[in-house]
């Protein structure tokens, strides 16, 4: 468990040897290469979170990150989650909501991936 997070916290304020977040992005909004990464990591169980996606079930037609699972956004309960917590939306707009909403309420550990579902989608084609 300590390892996990020593990563965590490693990621949290440099990344783990990845490009500099954007100065106009938050310190709790994890980017693509980001969360590549660290789903690498998860699934090498070298670190331990929840990739939330908060996009309502109809949205999920089009397709959802690997590994994620779905707590939309209407029905959202924080209390069904512990941990360390990626949200994810479409495009990063409700899910940076969400994330305020929960840091506010004292929630900690909680990031949001900023580009969303769109980001993932366009960048992971660019891997084909």
């Amino acid at each position: 468990m300590g390892d996990y997070q020593a990563k965590w916290i490693e990621w949290e304020y440099h990344g783990p040897g990845m490009d500099p977040v954007p100065t106009r992005m938050s310190a709790d909004t994890v980017t693509w290469q980001q969360l590549v990464e660290l789903l690498r990591l998860r699934e090498r169980g070298e670190t331990e979170f929840t990739l939330v996606d908060i996009r309502e079930e109809y949205e999920l037609f089009h397709g959802y990150i690997p590994g994620a699972i779905n707590l939309p956004l209407s029905t959202f309960e924080s209390d069904a989650l512990s941990g360390n917590i990626i949200l994810y939306c479409q495009a990063g707009v409700r899910s940076e909501y969400l994330l305020r909403q929960l840091v506010a309420q004292g929630m900690s550990g909680v990031k949001h991936y900023g580009g969303g579902y769109l980001d993932w989608v366009a960048r992971s084609t660019l891997d084909d």
